[in-house]
């Protein structure tokens, strides 16, 4: 059993695609089909993107690695390419549904508090992240596309680490609750507070 952390090369690459494939469905979702005709506004929106989102949705799923390779459990992002071409296919429509692939956690000894700090590590992760930059808009404001980019970065990370604290099987929330509501309940009013802050409601 490997102690520290490694990515495989299988799995960067999955993760290269992943985070692609992200920008790309926001890219549309945002833009339209007719943003395949302006190749400027096109690559304009994947860095957008891939800078706020892809960062956040990686570093979600490394942390949520990380911690389980802390208490011993083998664990790797895998690819769902059923989900993935779902979320592409859905981003012609204007909706984007991010599920093209989670860290998968492979161990018989992971009790239920260790299981829940894993799925916590995701959210704060988000929460962390969206701090960051909440920071940076005030250090170096930046905007492209039309959109203030360290914002946007702070809103969907606050967004994705409220979202992923529902409690519902198999997000990240179900297994926080199961193992302690006051840590579930402390992560949720802390991104729902952030989001609340940053007028996303």
């Amino acid at each position: 059993m490997k102690s520290i952390f490694y990515i495989e090369m299988d799995e960067a690459k999955e993760i290269l695609i992943s985070v692609l494939a992200i920008s790309l469905a926001l890219a549309i979702a945002n833009g339209g089909i007719g943003v395949f005709l302006n190749l400027r506004v096109l690559l304009i929106l994947l860095v957008l993107f891939t800078i706020t989102v892809g960062s956040g949705f990686i570093l979600h799923e490394m942390a949520h690695k990380i911690v389980a390779i802390h208490y011993g459990a083998y664990a790797r992002f895998q690819m769902w390419m059923q989900g993935l071409l779902l979320m592409l296919g859905l981003s012609f429509l204007g909706v984007v549904f991010a599920a093209p692939g989670a860290v998968y956690i492979y161990s018989h000894n992971i009790t239920k508090k260790e299981n829940g700090i894993i799925s916590a590590a995701g959210p704060l992760t988000n929460i962390l992240i969206a701090l960051v930059f909440l920071g940076l808009t005030f250090i170096a404001p930046l905007k492209a596309g039309g959109f203030d980019i360290w914002l946007l970065g702070a809103r969907v990370n606050a967004f994705l680490a409220l979202f992923n604290m529902i409690p519902i099987f198999p997000l990240d929330g179900s297994k926080v609750f199961q193992w302690n509501w006051m840590a579930w309940l402390g992560v949720v009013l802390i991104a729902g507070g952030m989001l609340l802050n940053l007028g996303f409601f």
